[in-house]
């Protein structure tokens, strides 16, 4: 959703300056004309002036150059003759600003004690990050596009961010825009393999200043000093420069996350990779997740049966999203049907060639029609032979994407077939989103509000991502980051440090793949808690964790579930099963159905059901029951409090 802004008039009068500047010369000068027309005696009167003389003499009004001696002009004379030279004063100062601002701000930004931000390419990404800094925080925010004429840029610079126009690429232009004063640089210009020379640059530059002992603002604010030695790690209070780097390409992603340069955590200078289409998948899956539609509880129900409208490449990540989270009490596959073009087949090759496995964890099927052509014969026969209990649409075109949903919920209507749930994921890349965005409703996690005759949500993926808290401070990631702490904290009181296990560092240190396993675990804990009509809730800082509200029956069945969780995960990997542990050749001997588990195996799927409370008390949550099941008695608390 787009949120109304509050505009101050301060604001106001800087977004429409030349517009005012205009409009005030305009009324100076009619006032001139006018007065001078009443205070002059013309020839045709027996004076000396001609009604020529009424212009010219308006026009000496803007240089300083109107009469002395003005006894008797009106007052409206009076003021025109001040305003008039002032207005053309501040159009020169203007005019010389434009050629000198720039280079004035920048070389400002050494002295100034507000924390400073690049953007390099103002897209849809950058632009709102860049947007939100400016509207929300004290930050001074440079921004470096190529596109002199780009309309984003424009409103941007209208908010009071410092533009440099130019190729980020060279290094000179990096230099000029400040970067080794940076806490936080997002390198988002729309192509993977020019994000990447750019952060190389911006990396050797900001590792050359330091070596020749030029400090930044974040070394002034309190990071370690240049000469200071080079930990392998860095604290969890790290305050160098961050630089985020957009990665999209799903192949690449893999293959950089383990690349020495996107590991790199040196002082003062860190590299993180953002992957937007995943992050995108993975919000949707929190607000819009399958199971808050439908849930099986156990094998009588049907299992859950998801529509997948389109290819595109987040349609990829939420079906990797699907195989990961939906696990529920029936220990079922999820089943996924996917409708799209003929022309997708090489895609849908390529897909199964990244996730070998991935049939093992989903029971997948593709329909290869246009969606947006589907017959209602089609159409309904579909819906005879398997009910779907979500759809989401995600078309190359949000038109297309709002249209289809609409269209196949007509039908549903007419046909009297069964309620299905839409979830429209709009791109927010052409201007359909901004002209119609004032229709959709806020997305919340309980869709019991939804109306029964159009059962459709709008979810627009970059305003609902792309943010400062997702982006840069991870609140998607509340959950994994407690999970790796939790994993630490265990770690350190068995006596290890990083010398032993190089996981034992903090959060924000992890290396991309580490953080992956963390975050996948994490995604599915509202899922299990969901399953035994639980959710989390705020608690009191004093309170102690309470035990898992949960029978020993409960807590069988989401340890299993918890199994079935991470074998998706490590088949997803490319994982399969052997007798011995290889990571080498991605060989594990637990790859295998539950019963065929040890019973040690076993219990250290029970200990991460029974964690759950001590996870979310890391984050002042807990636990509480949801649905209409009696609580568990004193006795079933104190059974799960001796297993824990």
């Amino acid at each position: 959703m787009h949120k109304e802004k509050t505009v101050t008039f301060g604001q106001w009068i800087r977004r429409h300056e030349w517009a005012v500047v205009s409009v005030l010369t305009v009324i100076t000068f009619v006032m001139g004309c006018v007065g001078y027309y009443h205070v002059m005696h013309f020839e045709d009167q027996g004076g000396d002036f001609t009604y020529w003389d009424i212009f010219y003499s308006a026009f000496k009004l803007f240089i300083f150059d109107a009469q002395d001696a003005t006894p008797g002009w009106p007052l409206y004379l009076q003021v025109a003759r001040i305003i008039a030279p002032f207005l053309l004063i501040y159009a020169a100062v203007k005019a010389i600003w434009l050629q000198v601002g720039e280079h004035v701000a920048l070389a400002t930004l050494r002295f100034k004690s507000n924390p400073l931000i690049v953007v390099i390419g103002i897209g849809e990404t950058g632009y709102r990050l860049a947007r939100e800094y400016l509207q929300t925080s004290a930050c001074d925010v440079v921004i470096i596009d190529q596109n002199r004429y780009n309309p984003l840029v424009a409103e941007l610079k209208s908010l009071g961010a410092i533009v440099v126009f130019g190729n980020a690429i060279d290094p000179a232009m990096l230099a000029r825009a400040r970067v080794h004063l940076a806490r936080d640089i997002f390198v988002f210009t729309g192509d993977e393999h020019t994000n990447i020379i750019i952060a190389k640059h911006i990396h050797r530059q900001v590792r050359d200043l330091r070596r020749s002992g030029k400090r930044s603002k974040a070394t002034a604010t309190g990071a370690a000093s240049p000469s200071s030695p080079q930990p392998s790690r860095l604290p969890a209070g790290y305050s160098g420069i961050r630089c985020h780097i957009e990665v999209d390409s799903p192949e690449l992603y893999e293959l950089f996350q383990d690349h020495p340069f996107f590991n790199l955590i040196e002082d003062h200078f860190k590299v993180k990779i953002f992957n937007r289409r995943e992050g995108v998948a993975r919000n949707i899956f929190n607000l819009c997740a399958p199971d808050l539609y439908y849930r099986p509880q156990s094998p009588e129900d049907h299992p859950i049966n998801v529509l997948f409208l389109g290819f595109s490449p987040l349609i990829q990540e939420l079906l990797l999203q699907l195989a990961l989270t939906a696990h529920y009490a029936d220990l079922r596959r999820p089943h996924a049907s996917v409708i799209c073009n003929d022309e997708n087949r090489a895609e849908v090759e390529s897909f199964y060639h990244r996730y070998p496995n991935i049939e093992k964890v989903v029971a997948l099927q593709f329909a290869y029609k246009n969606p947006m052509g589907l017959l209602p014969d089609d159409w309904i026969k579909l819906q005879s032979e398997q009910h779907f209990h979500i759809c989401y649409s995600a078309l190359n075109e949000d038109v297309d994407s709002i249209l289809v949903a609409k269209r196949l919920n007509r039908l549903q209507t007419f046909a009297s077939l069964p309620t299905l749930n839409f979830v429209v994921c709009l791109n927010q890349q052409t201007w359909i989103a901004d002209v119609i965005d004032d229709d959709f409703v806020p997305i919340t996690r309980d869709k019991r509000a939804l109306p029964a005759s159009k059962p459709i949500e709008f979810f627009e993926t970059l305003d609902s991502t792309i943010t400062i808290d997702i982006v840069v401070n991870d609140s998607l990631d509340t959950l994994a980051r407690a999970i790796h702490d939790s994993y630490v904290a265990s770690q350190r009181e068995a006596g290890l440090d990083f010398s032993d296990n190089q996981s034992i560092i903090p959060w924000e240190d992890l290396p991309p793949h580490k953080r992956l396993a963390n975050q996948r675990a994490a995604a599915h804990l509202d899922v299990k808690l969901r399953v035994a009509g639980m959710a989390r809730t705020s608690m009191s800082t004093t309170a102690v964790p309470r035990p898992l509200p949960a029978s020993k029956q409960e807590i069988e069945i989401l340890s299993k579930i918890e199994h079935r969780r991470w074998m998706a995960d490590k088949l997803l990997c490319g994982y399969v099963y052997g007798p011995k542990r290889d990571d080498a050749r991605m060989l594990h001997p637990d790859l295998k159905p539950w019963e065929e588990l040890s019973e040690a195996d076993r219990e250290k799927d029970r200990h991460n059901i029974h964690q759950i409370p001590a996870l979310l008390a890391m984050l002042g949550e807990t636990v509480i029951r949801t649905d209409d099941r009696e609580e568990d008695t004193e006795q079933e608390f104190t059974d799960v409090a001796q297993v824990t």
